[in-house]
Formats: structure tokens, C-alpha cells, sequence
């Protein structure tokens, strides 16, 4: 289970919050909205969990351009999710640029926060952005987990789509699955491509045979 508590001490220690003009107040109220946006019922999978993989795994780079700002961003990524919306990365963007405004942020710093939160949209890659590549590496880890965190990964993201016939969802869930394995690669940091690549494609392979399969 997820300690709430621990993911309190990563808000305070990550983002340097003491150096900007906010409160304690303010810090801990926009930490609540996070936790309450990210602890819907509807999120099965990209809830507070998700968050701290997705933190964990940003921890390992010691080479962010802008640390500040790539945390922010992965706080902030999926604050507006609902799986029968497209533009859950724009709202979330606006969010972050509200509450980070109210935390005292810099304009460069939230313009940056913006901009990240934007290209989980596709996962729009720009191989000379370091600082992206190691944020949007880091959303997509799950895909190169152990066979059993992978199941529950795939087993949550269909109950967040619960709301899509069996037939749609296999054949929508296949083409994203797809779109990734035909990129040269889905992990651009070295790191994370030797240590995830092939696992990834693995586990990509694997469930879209699955869902192939004439029910």
C-alpha cells in the first residue's frame, strides 16, 4: 500500500518549496488537491501510485537541466484524467499553472512544467531535450516491469475504460500498443533503454497477441 505520508516527505524534499515565495499552508493545500485528484474511483492506474513510479524513477537521473521542474511536472501530469476526454493533458497544464502560481513558482519554471506536461500527449520525444526524454522515460517504466506488475498494469487500465465494449477496446488498446513497438525506441535515456527496452517490447508484444485473439 501506498505510505501517503513518505509521498508527503518527497513534496517537501523534491521541490525545495522553502526557496519560493509560498507558505506552509499553501504547500500542503495544493499537496492535498494532489492527493484528492489522483484518488478518484476512477483511477485504477494513473493515480498517486503511478506518481511515486514515476518519481522513484526520475530519482536515478543525477543530470536534470531543471530538477525542479521535471518533479513539478511529474506531480502535475495527470491531475485532469478522464478516459473519455483528449484533452486531459491541456486541463492538467492550466491546473499546474494555477496552483504553481499560487505557490510562488517562477514564470520559467511553470512555462517548463507546461511544456512537459504537454508532451505526455503522445509522448512527443525531442531527443536534445534531456530533461524530457527523462520524464517521458520515466511515465512509460511500467512497461518494462516484471510479468506480474505488468498484468496488473494492463488489468487497471481496462477497468479505467471500462466504459468501452470488449471489441473496441482490444482493437483501440492494439493500435496504441502498436504505435509504440514501431518506434526505434521507446526509451531514450541509456539507461532505462538498456535496463527496460526489450522487457517493454516484450510485454507489448505479449498483450497485444492477447488481444488479438478471437474471443
Amino acid at each position: 500500500m501506498l505510505d501517503i505520508d513518505r509521498l508527503y516527505q518527497k513534496w517537501q524534499e523534491y521541490y525545495l518549496l522553502t526557496s519560493v515565495s509560498s507558505n506552509a499552508q499553501t504547500r500542503d493545500s495544493v499537496f492535498t488537491q494532489l492527493v484528492n485528484a489522483h484518488s478518484l474511483s476512477d483511477r485504477d492506474y494513473h493515480n498517486l501510485t503511478h506518481i511515486d513510479c514515476v518519481l522513484t524513477t526520475i530519482d536515478r537521473f543525477n543530470d536534470l537541466q531543471n530538477p525542479r521542474a521535471v518533479y513539478l511536472a511529474a506531480w502535475f501530469h495527470d491531475f485532469v484524467y478522464d478516459s473519455q476526454a483528449t484533452d486531459n493533458e491541456a486541463k492538467s497544464a492550466v491546473v499546474a499553472r494555477e496552483l504553481l502560481t499560487n505557490l510562488g513558482e517562477s514564470i520559467a519554471t511553470i512555462d517548463r512544467v507546461d511544456r512537459l506536461i504537454l508532451a505526455t500527449k503522445g509522448h512527443q520525444i525531442d531527443p536534445e531535450d534531456r530533461d524530457r526524454c527523462i520524464f517521458l522515460d520515466a511515465d512509460l517504466a511500467i512497461l518494462g516491469t516484471d510479468p506480474v506488475r505488468y498484468q496488473a498494469y494492463q488489468q487497471a487500465i481496462r477497468r479505467e475504460y471500462s466504459w468501452v465494449s470488449d471489441v473496441a477496446y482490444r482493437a483501440g488498446r492494439a493500435q496504441v500498443l502498436n504505435s509504440f513497438l514501431q518506434r526505434d525506441r521507446l526509451y531514450h535515456t541509456d539507461l532505462l533503454f538498456a535496463e527496460l527496452e526489450a522487457i517493454a517490447r516484450f510485454n507489448l508484444t505479449g498483450e497485444i497477441a492477447l488481444l488479438e485473439q478471437i474471443s
